[in-house]
């Protein structure tokens, strides 16, 4: 499929921007159009216009697939009845007529009904498209993992486990980021699920993790605003004890995940989305920071 027109889509995002008054009125659009539900939560931190840029800009780099859902965008915008009842009615319907006339023009427009029936297929394919291509990354990443079992040199070993996982919540589109220092610490990684951000160290030794390897990565979290979690992963397990501790503690803020169920996940037997809300779940209300994926 061909690019947008630059003036189509300036005038999408001045529809966005008058004719939208709340964020999650757009949200509903671009999730309806095929943007994933991680992008779509990402960009509510952005306002409405640099939502629609950075959207934008995104799917551009996906290739057809994203200009697919550009289309989809520019649809439901310029199918829009009317602005937001708290929107200002006469720019919001103006930007509103301009994008149709543009998109009629372009050609983009067709019946809303036939519209919704478009989109269901082409969201139903692009589903289908995600999840093989998922299961082909994740096929690629097992074949990895299972490799590094034979790697003697801990320190390489280690650095390509990191590499791994980053790897894997990429391939689940999480926003994640990669191992960074701040004035105060260090930490492997981080990344936002479903509002919440998770700070992620990761261990892959001979010994199950000690209390003072949890200690420091509950510290992080701790030190950060509330909304701050920690995924605490060894290879290795935890010694017992120390999970009953963390079962016991005021607040505390961990989950964890050892290499059973990490091979699960890169079995692709768990979807790595619920085995972090199956565990964040656990430790919420049962205070369970250890719920054994297999189990479930």
């Amino acid at each position: 499929m061909t690019s947008i027109p630059l003036d189509v889509f300036e005038a999408a995002v001045r529809v966005a921007g008058d004719a939208l008054y709340w964020k999650s009125s757009l949200r509903h659009i671009f999730r309806t159009s095929g943007v994933s539900e991680n992008a779509a939560t990402r960009y509510e931190q952005l306002s409405k216009y640099q939502a629609m840029r950075t959207a934008w800009d995104d799917l551009e780099r996906v290739g057809s697939k994203g200009r697919i859902v550009q289309k989809n965008i520019v649809q439901a915008l310029a199918n829009l009845e009317k602005p937001d009842p708290k929107a200002d009615q006469a720019s919001g319907m103006k930007a509103i007529e301009e994008l149709r006339r543009l998109a009629q023009r372009s050609q983009l427009l067709v019946d809303p009904e036939q519209l919704k029936q478009r989109q269901r297929k082409e969201q139903a394919a692009a589903a289908v498209e995600a999840r093989t291509f998922r299961s082909q990354k994740l096929a690629t990443l097992r074949n990895q993992f299972q490799a590094l079992h034979q790697e003697a040199n801990t320190q390489t070993r280690g650095y390509a486990f990191e590499k791994q996982l980053a790897e894997l919540f990429r391939t689940y589109e999480f926003d994640f980021t990669g191992s960074y220092k701040t004035e105060i610490d260090q930490v492997d990684g981080a990344l936002v699920l479903d509002g919440f951000t998770y700070l992620v160290e990761a261990r892959w030794r001979q010994q199950p993790a000690v209390e003072a390897d949890l200690a420091g990565l509950s510290n992080k979290a701790s030190r950060r605003i509330h909304a701050t979690r920690a995924i605490f992963i060894s290879m290795a397990g935890f010694r017992p004890e120390v999970v009953a501790q963390y079962r016991l503690a005021h607040e505390s803020r961990l989950i964890l995940i050892d290499g059973e169920d990490l091979a699960l996940i890169f079995e692709g037997r768990v979807e790595l989305p619920d085995a972090l809300r199956a565990k964040t779940h656990a430790a919420s209300v049962d205070g369970e920071p250890h719920l054994r994926l297999a189990t479930i």
